[in-house]
């Protein structure tokens, strides 16, 4: 299926330049240069808010509302395994961090730094994580059957990896102090021992009260405990839509659904559904004021408390993937229509060596919502499955912020040590030539 309408392409002027290639050779590469109308324009931005409200937000938000509900359930029981279950810690680790969202791997952190898990638990917990960008991935699976076989692959090489690398880790007796392990000489050898005994005679209570609370005041948070109730009902709207989209290309191939602003018609009011959805996600992402970044420690303690926060913060964490969504498909359809290439030239560029790299330092950055245009990039086929594989395994979505503030040093130390493997992985599956 195909929600994106076709836009026409006007004003072109083309300018070729001459690049040398690596082997000293010559090509030239045309690039068209189109001066779109205002309409044009108006369209691009009609289609991409559409798209992203009915493609991504209603899919991304039932397994938001599932995920933070399993969460809720057992995120107590959680707690007692993976203190018992040493041994087992990095595996366990990984399987909080494989979880779509941030909610999983947030936790493992206080963990740490209270001493109940190691610092190989925190690496694998990393490295497995997707954060919110899973939910985008997943969201294309369930929309488009070519991106299940890629979408499933992903998530096992982040958790094989998570998993390795993380006994790797404590095997080498590596901690923050002993950034090296064994390699080295470390004048602080047991000092993440130390932190260990500390958390012995301490409860699961503790680490939901280290995850603190929402203060309740201000106009953020009385836009989003007043205004998600509205914006489920419009959410679950669109989530009917969306399926029966579904449906009717299924049953007709050259279904395609066409803009329409009267909302009296089919395409109509779907269209303006799309639009209220995406304008009611911006407001709560506005209004939340995290930026790049969704969940915090206090929204994850106000979810595993509460399953009226769990729906409200549901709402918000939708929220601010869909900003994120819309704005990528902004970038990427600006670009195809101020330049005229199309996604097939984009494309050209998501391959090789310097895609896998760019795609690993992206994951070096803080928070889901650079993840999530990477990610997005991948399902419009702009980058290749090594450069999305190594941005999986080297992001750490939302749960390098609770680290950072906590254990400042294990922050630093761990984004290099999510970032080889990702290089490794991302390199290994390009000279392999592993695609989908």
């Amino acid at each position: 299926m195909s929600l994106m309408s076709p836009i026409s392409k006007s004003g072109k002027w083309s300018i070729v330049f001459l690049i040398a290639k690596m082997s000293n050779d010559l090509y030239k590469l045309r690039v068209e240069c189109v001066m779109p109308t205002s309409a044009e324009v108006i369209e691009v931005v009609v289609v991409s808010m559409r798209d992203a409200f009915l493609a991504v937000t209603v899919f991304v938000a039932s397994m938001v509302l599932l995920f933070s509900w399993l969460q809720y359930v057992t995120a107590g029981r959680f707690v007692d395994v993976i203190r018992t279950k040493r041994r087992w810690q990095p595996v366990i680790g990984a399987i909080m961090g494989i979880t779509p969202g941030c909610g999983g791997a947030i936790v493992i952190m206080p963990m740490y730094t209270r001493g109940f898990v190691s610092y190989g638990t925190v690496i694998a917990t990393l490295i497995a994580t997707l954060g919110d960008a899973a939910f985008v991935l997943i969201g294309a699976a369930l929309t488009d059957s070519s991106f299940v076989a890629p979408a499933v692959a992903v998530h096992v090489i982040s958790f094989v990896t998570g998993v390795t690398w993380g006994y790797l880790i404590d095997g080498m007796s590596i901690t923050p102090q002993s950034p090296f392990g064994g390699l080295l000489h470390s004048s602080e050898p047991a000092k993440d021992q130390e932190i260990s005994k500390l958390g012995d005679s301490e409860d699961a209570q503790t680490v939901f009260d280290d995850l603190g609370r929402e203060e309740e005041s201000g106009p953020g948070y009385f836009l989003l405990h007043q205004g998600y109730t509205l914006w489920w009902i419009v959410t679950s709207i669109g989530l009917v839509f969306a399926v029966l989209l579904l449906v009717w290309s299924s049953q007709d191939p050259d279904f395609e659904l066409s803009i329409g602003y009267n909302p009296f018609t089919l395409h109509g009011f779907i269209t303006w559904i799309g639009l209220i959805g995406t304008t009611l996600s911006v407001i709560l992402y506005l209004s939340q004021k995290t930026w790049i970044r969704d969940d915090t420690e206090a929204s994850i303690g106000d979810k595993l408390y509460s399953m009226r926060e769990t729906l409200i913060h549901s709402a918000s964490e939708t929220a601010f993937v869909t900003f994120w969504v819309m704005s990528a498909y902004l970038i990427f359809e600006f670009t195809m229509l101020f330049s005229g290439t199309k996604e097939a030239d984009l494309a050209k560029y998501g391959d090789g060596i310097i895609a896998v790299v760019v795609a690993s330092f992206i994951g070096l950055i803080p928070g889901c919502g650079p993840q999530i245009i990477a990610i997005t990039a991948y399902t419009k086929d702009l980058i290749s499955f090594p450069a999305l594989a190594a941005n999986a395994i080297s992001q750490d979505g939302d749960a390098l912020f609770p680290l950072l503030v906590r254990h400042r040093l294990a922050s630093l130390w761990a984004t290099l040590h999510t970032t080889i493997p990702a290089l490794i992985l991302g390199l290994a599956l390009m000279i392999l030539d592993v695609s989908f």
